[in-house]
């Protein structure tokens, strides 16, 4: 159910802030709705949303956030990264898809940059 041991789990937060910030500086036009979508999910409560949320939110998901994710996981290593690759997921009891941030990532995003 999404909950596999990848790159982005066994990076450090440093790694993978530093692969955000690098991809958050690539010119494009996904990436401002992707990173809106990622700090969306961080303050969220429980850094959950629900993936038809971050949908209509912040655009096509496999577009923005999901590209985003994909560029984040490259860099830091990944081959073939899946459009979840920063977050866990799971279904209610509705079939509705629920996003987590895994917590290496969120780690990430609550440090400081140097």
């Amino acid at each position: 159910m999404g909950l596999a041991i990848t790159i982005v789990d066994s990076s450090s937060p440093e790694q993978i802030a530093k692969a955000i910030r690098t991809v958050n500086q690539t010119p494009g036009l996904r990436i401002q709705p992707g990173i809106d979508a990622l700090w969306a999910l961080y303050n969220a409560p429980g850094h959950s949303m629900k993936r038809s949320e971050i949908d209509d939110k912040y655009g096509a998901f496999d577009l923005h956030f999901g590209w985003f994710c994909r560029r984040v996981a490259e860099e830091l290593g990944a081959n073939n990264p899946d459009v979840l690759a920063l977050v866990d997921y799971s279904d209610d009891n509705v079939g509705t898809q629920i996003l987590t941030l895994k917590p290496s990532v969120v780690a990430a995003l609550s440090k400081k940059p140097k």
